[in-house]
C-alpha cells in the first residue's frame, strides 16, 4: 500500500463560487472528480491529497482555466482554515507564525506536506513541498497553498502585501496562461518548489492583533507541536541549538557529537533541504529572542548572554539585521 496524505476539505476554499461565477457546472466538477458535492458542507472531512490535486484539475479543465488555483487562492482568508488558521496567526512575528505553520500542519490541516523556510541572502524563500507523488492538479493546489501563505503574511504585513516574487512548479516555462496576472507579482515557473519570495526584515513584524484572539490553549499546543517528527533532521538540530543555548553557547560540533551524524554527513544532509547550521542557530536565536523580548524582563545584556553572544553590541547588531530596529525599540512596539 502506497504512503497517502490527507488534507481537510476546508483548504478547498470558495470553489464552488469561483466556477459558477465563471459559468461552470460545479456538480459536473464534482462527478468527474469523483468526489461528493456534500463535501463542500463538510469542512473537516478529510480526503487524500491526490483526489483534492484532482478535483482542482477538473475544476481548472470545466472552466479551461490554466490559472484556476490562482483565482481561487485570490479569494481565500484564514479563516476558511479553522483552528490551524486561529493558531497560526496568533503567533507574536511571522517568523513564529510559520514556525507554528510548519509543525503544526501534519497534526491540524495536511499530512505529507512540509513548509520550508530557506534564506538566500537577504531574501526568505517560503516553499510548500507535498510529498504526494501525484501530478494531476498539482500546481492548482500549489497555486491555492501559496495564496493561504500569502494570507497568513497579510496579516503581518498588511492586507495589500505581496511577496516580491512567486515561484510555481509544474506549468510550461513559456505562457504563463495568466497565472502572474491572478498571483499579482511576479510569477517564475519551472520545476522548483512552488514558494513566495520576499525580505527578511519582515520575519520579525509585529503581530497586530497581538493577544486579541484567545481560547486555543496557545501553551498547550506548543508543547505538542514543538516535539520534531522522527525524520525532521531540521527540527532535531533546531532543538539541539535551543538545549545548548541555555548553557549559554553552542556550535556545530556539540550538535554533531549528540545527532549521531559526522560533521560532513550532517551539513550534506541540512545542505539537502536548503539549510545550513548558520540559519537553524540565526532562527534559534531569533525565536528566542523574540520569547524573551515579549515574556520576560531582561535586560538587553541579559539576553545577549542567553542567546550566547559575547557582549549586548553584538546581539543588537544582529536583531537590527533581522528586524531593522534595535531590540529595545522592537519590544516597545511589541508591548504597545
Amino acid at each position: 500500500m502506497r504512503p497517502t496524505a490527507y488534507t481537510r476539505a476546508s483548504t478547498l476554499g470558495p470553489i464552488a463560487d469561483v466556477v459558477a461565477a465563471s459559468g461552470g457546472s460545479i456538480t459536473r466538477v464534482f462527478r468527474r472528480a469523483e468526489l461528493p458535492l456534500a463535501l463542500l458542507g463538510a469542512p473537516d472531512t478529510l480526503l487524500p491529497l491526490r483526489d483534492h490535486f484532482g478535483l482542482l484539475a477538473q475544476a481548472a479543465r470545466e472552466l479551461g482555466d490554466h490559472a484556476f488555483g490562482a483565482r481561487l487562492g485570490r479569494q481565500t482568508t484564514i479563516a476558511g482554515l479553522g483552528i490551524y488558521g486561529r493558531w497560526v496567526t496568533q503567533a507574536p512575528t511571522l517568523l513564529e507564525a510559520m514556525d507554528r505553520a510548519r509543525l503544526s500542519l501534519p497534526h491540524m490541516l495536511q499530512s505529507a506536506t512540509a513548509l520550508t523556510m530557506r534564506r538566500v541572502g537577504s531574501e526568505v524563500y517560503w516553499s510548500y513541498e507535498p510529498a504526494d507523488a501525484a501530478t494531476e492538479g498539482r500546481p492548482q493546489n500549489e497555486m491555492l497553498a501559496l495564496w493561504y501563505m500569502i494570507a497568513v503574511a497579510r496579516h503581518f504585513a498588511g492586507p495589500r502585501w505581496l511577496p516580491s516574487r512567486v515561484l510555481v512548479g509544474g506549468l510550461p516555462s513559456g505562457p504563463k496562461f495568466g497565472v502572474g496576472e491572478q498571483m499579482g507579482t511576479e510569477t517564475v515557473t519551472g520545476d522548483a518548489p512552488g514558494a513566495i519570495v520576499f525580505g527578511e526584515q519582515l520575519l520579525m513584524a509585529v503581530n497586530p492583533k497581538l493577544g486579541a484572539s484567545a481560547g486555543l490553549g496557545a501553551e498547550e499546543l506548543a508543547r505538542i507541536f514543538d516535539i520534531p517528527a522522527p525524520h525532521d533532521l531540521a527540527g532535531h538540530v533546531g532543538v539541539l541549538i535551543e538545549l545548548g543555548l541555555l548553557g549559554g553557547s553552542i556550535n556545530l560540533g556539540d550538535v554533531v557529537r549528540k545527532v549521531g551524524l559526522s560533521r560532513r554527513t550532517l551539513q550534506r544532509q541540512l545542505s539537502g533541504l536548503g539549510l545550513s547550521f548558520a540559519d537553524l542557530l540565526r532562527d534559534t536565536r531569533q525565536r528566542r529572542a523574540i520569547a524573551l523580548l515579549r515574556g520576560t524582563e531582561c535586560t538587553i545584556t541579559e539576553i545577549a548572554a542567553r542567546l550566547g553572544y559575547g557582549d549586548p553590541a553584538h546581539f543588537s547588531r544582529a536583531f537590527e539585521r533581522w528586524s531593522g530596529m534595535a531590540p529595545s525599540r522592537w519590544r516597545e512596539l511589541a508591548s504597545a
